[in-house]
């Protein structure tokens, strides 16, 4: 079962109809209930162990943490959560990290010819559903109950609802226990959380089904044939993946946050028209907004406040000068930080796209953003108008797109991808620049009908992004309108979803990009 599946919409419909004849109390209950079931038809069945084992180890800890507290042994709650933390660290490592361990162990192997390191190569472990996101929840739940942000947990099965809760186990978001409290409350039934809910739904199932699938083709022919697609053939591939990717990631956290919207639970934001930044770091403001949070309070902030990095900013300053120290400081621990994010995703792909490569335009930015204010000033670039706006969010594209073919293709694939699109622009002959006005487009396996398809989503994507700017959601533009336009809208749009949405066999439409963190 996937949450595109037909089943799952019939699992949330009946599960919505029980939950609000039940009594307020046992509302929590048939959550629990409901999200075991998904499980169950989601994933391994025996994997919940791991999720299991998690829960456990942190409903211990912070009960440890809280009863050692005020004590004379109270020393030993740092020991207790580090304990913790290790124990669900090392659980993830083995299980989702392969990338990386085997990369080690590979390395060990070659250099010592150890036969543990090579039996660790052929060790696969299948991982729980949503492993990488409700890791990253309990350790934040128990981070809160060490810094006395929050109050433990008594029931083991309120905790692992939080831990298990159905709709965000595919791609998060990363939720804390303060946000997912909600979970345990008394819920009442009302018309707008059903009616929003469902909106949200069907506008995920579009951007997933009708327009991440059709551009999924095209980025996949020309990615898994890479001699034969190349000049301006790489730069469809280039930039139209970030477009396949976030059409594929937020359409599903649209359906997660939707049905949660079924059941009066409103979880967090994770993506707030990344395309409209303006700066990398904006961007990542914008974009996967729950894991960047996450990383930040629970990894950057305790390490700048750390005594080590105290005394490194102090050495620093006096040696090189309060600025240049402070910008030390900042790009260690910013390194630390997205070493973190790369390392979650689980390979060194991604920390060669995600934390390498952010790491470095960030700080380079940094660096040269005295020497970019003085160049717009002596060059007069109206730096508050429109086509300076535009500018400045098509170089952010570009630079996200550059980062996410590595998180596509791996290091050596997209290295190779971006020589050839590289090629195109300072070798003669070396690409036609009008297949999209000749008969080769349609190679990749796609119609016209499927390119005014793209278009048209795209064009929808953004009047919706627009209206998001100033009203928070378009749907509650949507809402002020008369009710014959309303329903035009909404009927229109689940007609195109039924009409020409790419689901079933196959479709990848089963699968997420971000299903496998």
């Amino acid at each position: 079962m996937t949450i595109t599946s037909f089943w799952f919409l019939v699992l949330i419909s009946l599960g919505a109809g029980v939950y609000y004849l039940l009594p307020k109390a046992w509302q929590w209950v048939e959550l629990l209930l409901l999200s075991l079931i998904f499980y169950y038809y989601a994933a391994e069945s025996w994997t919940i162990l791991y999720l299991a084992v998690s829960t456990l180890t942190v409903y211990g800890a912070a009960l440890a943490i809280c009863r050692l507290r005020g004590t004379q042994k109270q020393r030993l709650c740092l020991w207790v959560l580090l304990l913790a933390i290790t124990v669900n660290l090392v659980v993830w490592f083995v299980v989702k990290g392969k990338g990386l361990w085997g990369f080690f162990a590979a390395k060990l192997y070659d250099s010592t010819g150890l036969a543990a390191a090579q039996s660790l190569l052929g060790l696969e472990l299948l991982a729980a559903l949503g492993m990488g996101y409700y890791t990253l929840q309990l350790l934040g739940y128990l981070i809160d109950c060490y810094w006395e942000n929050v109050e433990p947990q008594k029931n083991p099965l309120k905790l692992f609802l939080f831990a298990v809760y159905f709709p965000q186990l595919t791609t998060g978001p990363i939720s804390r226990y303060a946000q997912l409290e909600c979970l345990f409350e008394k819920h009442k039934l009302q018309y707008r959380n059903l009616a929003f809910g469902a909106q949200r739904i069907l506008w995920g199932f579009f951007k997933k089904i009708v327009l991440a699938e059709r551009v999924g083709i095209l980025v996949a022919a020309i990615q898994q044939n890479p001699q034969s697609y190349t000049g301006f053939y790489s730069w469809i591939a280039l930039f139209m993946y970030p477009l396949q990717m976030y059409a594929d990631f937020s359409g599903c956290m649209d359906i997660v946050l939707g049905v949660s919207e079924l059941f009066d639970i409103h979880l967090t934001e994770n993506f707030k028209n990344p395309f409209f930044s303006r700066t990398s770091q904006e961007f990542w403001q914008r974009w996967h907004i729950t894991l960047g949070a996450w990383a930040k309070d629970y990894v950057l902030y305790p390490l700048l406040k750390s005594k080590r990095m105290v005394r490194f900013g102090k050495f620093t300053k006096k040696k090189f000068g309060r600025k240049t120290g402070k910008f030390l400081v900042n790009a260690a621990a910013m390194f630390v930080l997205w070493m973190v994010m790369g390392i979650w995703h689980g390979g060194l792909r991604y920390i060669v796209g995600v934390s390498l490569w952010y790491w470095i335009i960030l700080m380079l930015g940094e660096l040269l953003s005295p020497w970019f204010v003085k160049l717009t000033a002596a060059l007069h670039m109206k730096t508050d108008s429109f086509s300076w706006h535009l500018f400045q969010s098509v170089r952010t594209y570009l630079i996200y797109a550059i980062g996410a073919s590595f998180f596509s293709l791996g290091i050596s694939r997209s290295l190779a991808l971006l020589k050839d699109a590289w090629n195109v622009l300072w070798v003669e002959g070396s690409a036609n620049p009008w297949i999209f006005f000749d008969q080769s487009i349609l190679q990749l396996g796609v119609t016209y009908g499927d390119l005014n398809l793209i278009l048209l989503a795209v064009l929808l994507l953004v009047i919706v992004a627009c209206l998001r700017e100033k009203y928070t959601y378009a749907r509650i533009w949507i809402e002020q309108q008369s009710f014959l336009f309303r329903w035009m809208i909404w009927i229109a749009l689940f007609l195109l979803v039924l009409v020409y949405g790419k689901y079933g066999p196959g479709y990848s439409a089963a699968e997420f990009i971000y299903q496998g963190f």
